[in-house]
């Protein structure tokens, strides 16, 4: 609560200056919809729901009514072409979804403030963090635009800045601090966050190498009702924060270098005494772009790390890995049918370092310890959602997506959040385009083969479609999307959404 009361504050006082000339009130971007969201089941398909940033409840039948204004930087160079060393920005977007699902959503509220080539911003805002292709890919696999953005305070370069005068090295990166709020598991938790890229390669060369990670960490608070930890005999009462723990949740080090976890009674339960300060995940990306004169190439892959296994390799062959091409002529006025980008995509989390978890013998050896189970932790139960939705990859669902394919009894007995479906693989397929360069459209279909996890085994597919059309006209635009889902020999799901906008 401290922390919105202080964004608005500072909000409106930048809202009151003049900048170069031009208050933040003016050259703003508007636009209100309404879209009417319906399917032949009670729930939506599969990718009319995904990746829609927390927007899109799962239950169906509903009308949409959202609102937004977006203030970016000015143009970063001035009249001389130098580059100008100060910028504000913001974004508010705003949603009344009414239905089967009554809900009001703020899912975005950030203010932004560039000095040169660094970056600040506070509050609710989209992203994607990850080399991926972001218009087309499935979801990266760590923050994938599927939940709610969480509220964070950042300090980043943005974009990639040259550190040698030559060019061919440029590096981009981000700091973090956010809040996940309380769940029915855990009270007031923290996110700790940061990203590190570089790219080897001029903006004019035809190859460019892009390489880096990201870093999450779910830390503090305390659990919802305290608990007797039996390997270390203590209540629990809440979990370690401080100056001293934020430095290990920062570097990540080992809370037991000592080999003395559990001995030392200072409130650390044990399943971080015996590991790390929080629940730490993130992944470790290559990507090759490669430009010629039929089009641009990217190729990219993303490894998951999480409890150790991908140190010793042993499950490598967990990522997501993809190829877009978008072709230099898609432009042309006489094609009655063109294609602006193809995107394929496979996705797999079904090694997870192998089958022998912490309970199994192989846990004395480290390069066979497996069952990472990811996304999940024993301390912070809901996993690594936002508000019930996986921040990840979309393809890693949770329990309550999941219920018809599990008993009662287990159903009853785990959080609902929990991320019981994170053994997955997939491949995926998007294009977009225009017909008759009026009316744009998105292509997409997965195919994915569910293998819950595993503790908690299922076996089904699932394939799922996705078509949208744009027609704009003026300062309206007119959207169809329809999606389809077959899941194994259960009955199959068909969902439309109807959007009007207007654009000032």
């Amino acid at each position: 609560m401290k922390f919105k009361i202080l964004l608005l504050l500072v909000s409106a006082h930048f809202l009151s200056i003049p900048l170069s000339g031009q208050k933040l009130i003016k050259n703003n971007n508007y636009s209100l919809s309404s879209s009417l969201f319906i399917s032949s089941s009670d729930q939506l398909p599969f990718w009319l729901r995904s990746n829609q940033y927390g927007e899109v409840p799962v239950e169906s039948q509903f009308l949409q009514l959202k609102g937004s204004v977006h203030h970016d930087y000015d143009s970063l160079f001035n009249k001389s072409k130098e580059l100008k060393r100060f910028g504000i920005g913001y974004g508010i977007t705003g949603l009344v979804n009414s239905g089967k699902v009554n809900q009001a959503i703020l899912s975005e509220s950030y203010i932004k403030i560039r000095h040169g080539f660094l970056e600040f911003y506070g509050g609710r805002r989209k992203e994607i963090v990850g080399l991926v292709d972001s218009t087309l890919s499935s979801g990266s696999f760590i923050w994938s635009g599927n939940a709610l953005p969480l509220p964070k305070i950042e300090l980043s370069i943005p974009n990639y800045t040259p550190i040698t005068k030559n060019k061919i090295l440029s590096i981009k990166g981000s700091y973090s601090h956010g809040w996940f709020g309380s769940t029915d598991s855990v009270k007031n938790y923290y996110l700790h966050q940061k990203t590190f890229y570089t790219r080897i390669g001029k903006p004019s060369w035809k190859f460019k190498f892009y390489g880096g990670f990201n870093h999450q960490v779910q830390w503090a608070g305390k659990p919802a009702k305290p608990f007797y930890d039996p390997k270390t005999e203590q209540v629990i009462k809440k979990y370690p924060s401080g100056f001293s723990t934020y430095t290990k949740v920062v570097t990540g080090i080992s809370l037991n270098k000592d080999l003395d976890a559990g001995t030392i009674k200072d409130g650390v339960p044990f399943n971080e005494a015996f590991n790390r300060a929080g629940n730490h995940l993130g992944t470790i990306d290559i990507a090759l772009e490669y430009e010629t004169q039929v089009g641009k190439f990217l190729i990219y892959r993303q490894s998951i790390y999480e409890d150790g296994s991908l140190f010793y390799l042993s499950n490598i062959s967990d990522g997501l890995s993809g190829i877009s091409y978008a072709p230099t002529t898609f432009l042309s006025s006489n094609s009655f049918f063109s294609i602006h980008k193809i995107n394929f995509e496979l996705f797999n989390s079904m090694n997870q370092g192998g089958s022998r978890g912490s309970g199994s013998s192989g846990n004395s050896i480290p390069e066979l310890r497996g069952v990472d189970n990811y996304f999940n932790n024993s301390l912070y139960q809901d996993g690594y959602t936002y508000k019930t939705l996986t921040i990840g990859t979309p393809h890693i669902t949770p329990l309550y997506l999941s219920q018809e394919s599990y008993s009662p009894l287990l159903i009853s007995r785990l959080n609902q959040s929990y991320l019981i479906n994170n053994r997955v693989q997939s491949i995926n397929i998007a294009l977009n385009g225009s017909i008759l360069n009026t009316i744009f459209y998105n292509f997409r279909y997965s195919n994915s083969k569910n293998s819950g996890s595993y503790n908690y085994p299922l076996l089904n597919t699932q394939q799922s479609l996705l078509t949208n059309f744009k027609y704009r006209k003026n300062s309206w635009n007119y959207h169809l999307s329809l999606g389809f889902d077959k899941v194994s020999d259960l009955n199959s799901t068909l969902g439309s959404k109807v959007t009007l906008e207007k654009l000032f």
